[in-house]
């Protein structure tokens, strides 16, 4: 609605709706600039944290498995690399005395191994966490029949980013990650996973 006032007021009344229209403008065009700087600075932020977390998972299915050397109780060096090209598959699994879900599926690693050892298939089992004068009485009471080494420096387990015991890996012969299984598992989810691997040789 137009004001019709006389003396020419209408015109001035104009003029400064105009100007009230700029200095709107004006205002509304830092708030924009203000927006934008700091979607700016939230996205990079996210991005910058989504980079550190991409940079902190560990070895993924597909990826080469990371060689180690480590020692088993009795002071033997056993490399992972020298397992693989001795074996159709690898299972390298991550467990802990102190880790009840890693101790009640260690039967099932003993069953398993039993079932698949002489069809080239190995099985290594790295401790982390505990004393190493617990693990060679641990290993003979409950029967671990494959080799068991000790991460006394928690090397390994940095480099393969463990983030729940227990944890295997599923290497192939050619040190490709087939499969990883995070918690406890059992010897026929063990079975039917390295059974995959198998028929493709």
């Amino acid at each position: 609605m137009c004001s019709v006032l006389p003396d020419g007021s209408f015109f001035l009344i104009r003029i400064i709706e105009e100007v009230m229209m700029v200095k709107n403008f004006i205002r509304q065009r830092r708030w924009l600039s203000l927006l934008m700087a700091t979607l700016f600075v939230v996205t990079a932020g996210v991005w910058m944290q989504v980079g550190s977390a991409t940079e902190n998972i560990g070895p993924q299915i597909g990826n080469q498995a990371p060689d180690f050397t480590l020692n088993t109780p009795a002071a033997e060096n056993i490399n992972l690399y020298h397992l693989m090209k001795e074996n159709q598959v690898t299972l390298v699994n991550f467990w802990g005395i102190w880790c009840p879900y890693c101790v009640d599926e260690i039967p099932e690693f003993v069953k398993f191994y039993q079932q698949y050892h002489h069809r080239q298939v190995e099985v290594l089992a790295v401790n982390v966490g505990d004393n190493p004068k617990d693990v060679p009485p641990f290993a003979k009471k409950n029967k671990m029949i494959f080799p068991v080494v000790i991460d006394k420096s928690n090397t390994v387990n940095s480099r393969y980013q463990i983030s729940g015991f227990p944890t295997t890996f599923i290497i192939d012969r050619q040190g490709k990650i087939r499969d990883i299984i995070i918690g406890a598992t059992n010897s026929s989810i063990l079975a039917a996973k390295v059974e995959m691997v198998l028929k493709e040789k």
